[in-house]
């Protein structure tokens, strides 16, 4: 017999986005609880009536929200309780500058252990980008949407996600404050190296 643990925070962040986001994860929590954290949940559903970037989207904010607040599967007749993925030393100092970087820039306080964010940044790590690709990514978009209606998506669950990042990366450069951009480039470009060790030994695993 399997149970599951949902954080209170869940709902009641829930209850204040848009219906869709309720009235989808409701049904995905009923009927697809198992596997919600699977990298292919949202192609075993039909999306027919939905945007599937909307669905996206709605699924990755959830899934941050639900591993933010502890949310644990426990099978009872095993007596284990699923844990948490471990990542690299190595690379999780990468993802801290990454984070430490989006928030002096976006003014936030993103935390780098949020295993939502470090699968986010490992995720476009494996798919070859680079460090340098980051910061422009947190440059272009602090630029085009500090101040305004959009400053709410400067997070990482938004700004990295595989769907966007490569729009945001060849989206065109704002001109903010050349010098100050450059030294902080600087500062994380050192860790280039670290995360190409870092990508070649990086292993989840799991108890």
């Amino acid at each position: 017999m399997r149970q599951f643990v949902i954080p209170e925070s869940f709902f009641k962040t829930l209850a204040e986005m848009p219906k869709l986001y309720s009235r989808l994860w409701f049904e995905w929590l009923s009927g697809y609880a198992d596997d919600i954290f699977e990298p292919n949940f949202l192609e075993k559903l039909d999306l027919t009536f939905y945007s599937e970037n909307d669905v996206r989207e709605i699924h990755t904010f959830g899934v941050q929200l639900l591993r933010q607040g502890d949310f644990s599967i426990i099978d009872k007749s095993k007596g284990r309780k699923k844990v948490s993925k471990k990542i690299d030393p190595e690379l999780q100092q990468v993802v801290n500058k990454v984070v430490e970087y989006l928030n002096s820039k976006a003014e936030t306080s993103f935390l780098p252990t949020t295993q939502s964010t470090i699968e986010l940044v490992v995720g476009r790590i494996n798919e070859g980008y680079t460090i340098s690709d980051f910061v422009i990514v947190i440059d272009n978009k602090v630029a085009d949407w500090k101040g305004c209606d959009m400053e709410k998506y400067l997070r990482p669950l938004t700004l990295f996600s595989k769907e966007k990042f490569e729009n945001y990366l060849n989206s065109k450069r704002s001109i903010t404050d050349g010098k100050q951009t450059s030294a902080a480039k600087s500062k994380l470009e050192q860790f280039g190296d670290s995360i190409q060790r870092a990508k070649r030994a990086f292993i989840f695993g799991t108890e």
